[in-house]
């Protein structure tokens, strides 16, 4: 991990964006993308900075974190980088390493900014609202299938939902909304890196 550089992060979010690097300047947040004019924010300038896991089908480990401009607007940066239609490499070391370093400069530049991690409080209950809706009708499902005498279809049923519940609970756990210290960021809102 030593030759990561903490202060730069290229990533390519999805088909329709171009592959753009980010840097750490001394007082700002600069980012270009391929082909274009570089930009950026000043640290001084961010109101929020919003980190998550948000696992998707094609990427069951991906989070991400948004960063709030008080002029308006935002940037998404996320640990996953697209390279083909359902197809997404994890830099999770390179992510991680740019993160804290980030955190570590709005800590010592930034004014009055938020530190937030997982989902709002109202899409935190939203999710468990259709957490429980969900297993509540696969239930109904089951006993259904079982009554009609089609108990290998509630088997593959259950085999399938099985297999999506580890996601779904760490979702849940990782989703939470709390508020963080910057340097200590929240270890759900980041992924994990595999020391040899």
């Amino acid at each position: 991990m030593s030759d990561i550089d903490p202060t730069s992060y290229t990533f390519n979010e999805n088909a329709l964006a171009r592959r753009r690097t980010y840097r750490l300047t001394e007082d700002a947040l600069t980012w270009q993308a391929e082909g274009e004019q570089l930009d950026g924010v000043f640290y001084d300038e961010i109101a929020e900075v919003q980190m998550a896991y948000i696992p998707s089908r094609f990427a069951t480990n991906r989070y991400r974190t948004r960063i709030i401009l008080r002029r308006g607007g935002m940037v998404n940066l996320l640990n996953t980088d697209f390279t083909g239609f359902g197809s997404f490499t994890e830099k999770n070391a390179e992510y991680r390493a740019f993160i804290l370093e980030l955190h570590r400069r709005l800590a010592e530049h930034g004014k009055d900014i938020v530190y937030r991690k997982g989902s709002s409080g109202g899409g935190y209950v939203a999710n468990m609202g259709l957490t429980i809706f969900i297993f509540v009708m696969i239930g109904i499902a089951v006993v259904m299938l079982l009554n009609f005498g089609l108990v290998w279809i509630a088997v593959v049923k259950l085999v399938i939902i099985l297999f999506f519940i580890p996601t779904l609970i760490r979702f849940m756990r990782r989703s939470r909304p709390e508020s963080y210290d910057p340097l200590s960021p929240s270890k759900d809102a980041m992924p994990e890196v595999l020391t040899a």
